[in-house]
């Protein structure tokens, strides 16, 4: 990712948080917690791509273990 577009992102992403702590007063309480997710869940993905050249889990093991389970589960589908 291109570390301008990443500064600016974060910046967006600041500011945007900002305002919704401003102006959560006058949103519902389902609105605010859908809102919360999403914040969330972007700031989450955003880690992970700082990760994506890092191998965190070893996921090629559990590919291997997961892998033929699931080709005989969609293969009884087709």
């Amino acid at each position: 990712m291109n570390r301008i577009f990443l500064v600016f992102f974060v910046f967006m992403l600041l500011h945007s948080i900002g305002e919704f702590i401003l102006k959560r007063k006058g949103m519902d309480g389902r609105q605010q917690r859908v809102i919360f997710i999403f914040y969330t869940l972007t700031i989450i993905c955003l880690i992970a791509l700082q990760f994506q050249y890092y191998q965190i889990l070893p996921a090629s093991n559990i590919m291997n273990i997961i892998s033929p389970h699931v080709k005989r589960w969609v293969d009884q589908f087709v």
